[in-house]
């Protein structure tokens, strides 16, 4: 990571990632009732240690470095995923993200190690990573469609803008313009989309999860409200 805005706005995602997630565990831990909270901040972690591995590039080996910081990243999201999954009382393929990890584990080794190649590790990426923010989407979106509140739309509209930068970056790889313009920071900005779309992100998909489980924490406590079921597991 060569630019220094690229690198400001990393280190800021790693700690609105750090802070989110410190923010869903501590109130995860007095409404432990809610399944799938702590599988969202344990998310949310893995994802702040992904950044900070991937901005020590330079200094640690490219095994944790490069391999690591691309696992936990993608394996952050998935436990997002997985935890709003769990909180709306649908079915977790852990299988399909289980395969999503092994797939991104083996090309990105491959694209590191056998044919080093900076922009074809940026599209494995970004086609796994994109493959999480789609699963987030959907689900949130069929969590509105059914019976949850307009909080679900912040983690449809968050997970559609990280979407459209994930697809950004992959143009950029596939075009050439990641090694073609290197000294120009619109192709900078595409690169590291994530970061600079990242924060704002992540604050708005977070506060979108905590609204939910206030909401359905308030229903609750409203007569005739108590116990009512999610919905149904697909």
């Amino acid at each position: 990571m060569q630019h220094p805005q690229a690198y400001a706005w990393a280190l800021v995602l790693m700690v609105a990632l750090a802070l989110c997630a410190l923010a869903v565990l501590v109130f995860a831990l007095g409404m432990r009732r809610y399944p799938g909270m702590l599988t969202w901040a344990a998310g949310g972690g893995a994802l702040s240690l992904g950044v900070f591995l991937m901005l020590m590039q330079r200094s640690w080996p490219y095994a944790v470095s490069i391999l690591g910081a691309n696992l936990c990243l993608v394996g952050g999201g998935a436990l997002m995923a997985a935890g709003l999954r769990q909180f709306l009382g649908l079915r977790v393929p852990w299988r399909a993200f289980g395969l999503l990890l092994v797939s991104l584990g083996c090309l990105a080794s491959w694209f590191t190690w056998e044919r080093f190649s900076v922009p074809a590790r940026v599209l494995v990426f970004s086609a796994h990573m994109l493959a999480v923010y789609a699963d987030l989407l959907v689900v949130a979106w069929r969590a509105y469609r059914t019976d949850s509140p307009w909080p679900a739309l912040l983690v449809v509209g968050s997970n559609l803008a990280s979407g459209l930068f994930a697809v950004g970056r992959g143009v950029a790889a596939v075009s050439g313009g990641l090694d073609a313009l290197s000294s120009v920071f619109i192709w900078k900005f595409v690169a590291y989309g994530a970061f600079v779309v990242g924060p704002p992100a992540v604050v708005v998909q977070t506060v979108g999860f905590l609204l939910l489980a206030g909401y359905r924490s308030t229903r609750e406590l409203t007569p005739g409200h108590a116990g009512q079921p999610g919905p149904t597991p697909d």
